[in-house]
């Protein structure tokens, strides 16, 4: 089976999603790719990508270097991350985007993002203390999210600080908080695309029963293998 790759600049930051999806399948190939000039060559006999938590994408890739203050900004995982979309987008491969990748992949596709959520008057979603917030999630029952976990909404773990402003124009809104914020995105279309789910939340870090946990990492892995 062709390997899930990973965007990470510092991988040691991001093993427990190794651990996740090796929980669900632990013949699962995963790799790191740690550079813009390893994308080309890294993708190709990949079968998926999963885009991870992180800093905030840099505000001028989406018009608004003016919020860079607001901002905790890595260039190069930037970089990193837009070729990356690119290739796997161009090859139609599985995505899977979690907090820093739901924004990522949001700005790489047109969208942008709200720079600092609190400033803004949105205070479920940041954390406090070090302290994922819990708040409701509620899905649109017509979306791939809905089918895939069979759940009109559940309590989320929180950890972010950047929200959606503007919707990516292929992308469409699967899920929202009560305060309106997008929490998953994912193709208007689903035909002629691949497999693509962006969450603000953590599932990777929920409980294994969890309803918005382990039945959307199972889904990944599924459309990787096909």
């Amino acid at each position: 089976m062709a390997p899930i790759l990973i965007t990470s600049t510092n991988p040691d930051q991001h093993q427990n999603y190794t651990r996740w999806l090796q929980r669900l399948d632990p013949a699962m190939d995963i790799r790191f790719v740690q550079s813009a000039d390893d994308v080309s060559s890294a993708f190709t006999d990949s079968g998926g990508l999963l885009l991870p938590g992180g800093g905030d994408p840099d505000p001028a890739r989406y018009g608004r270097p003016d919020l860079l203050p607001f901002c905790d900004v890595d260039a190069e995982r930037d970089r990193l991350e837009f070729a990356a979309i690119h290739q796997a987008v161009e090859r139609a491969l599985p995505i899977l985007g979690i907090c820093r990748g739901l924004q990522v992949m949001n700005v790489a596709l047109g969208g942008t993002l709200i720079a600092d959520l609190p400033m803004n008057g949105y205070e479920l979603h940041h954390r406090i203390n070090d302290n994922d917030r819990l708040h409701e999630v509620r899905i649109d029952t017509d979306s791939l999210l809905h089918d895939i976990t069979g759940s009109e909404g559940a309590i989320v773990n929180s950890a972010h600080h950047q929200g959606v402003e503007l919707v990516a124009p292929r992308l469409v809104v699967a899920a929202h908080s009560p305060d309106g914020l997008p929490e998953a995105l994912e193709w208007r279309s689903r035909n002629g695309n691949a497999f693509l789910l962006l969450l603000h939340w953590h599932p990777e870090r929920l409980p294994d029963e969890h309803p918005l946990a382990d039945s959307i990492g199972r889904a990944f892995l599924d459309a990787v293998g096909r």
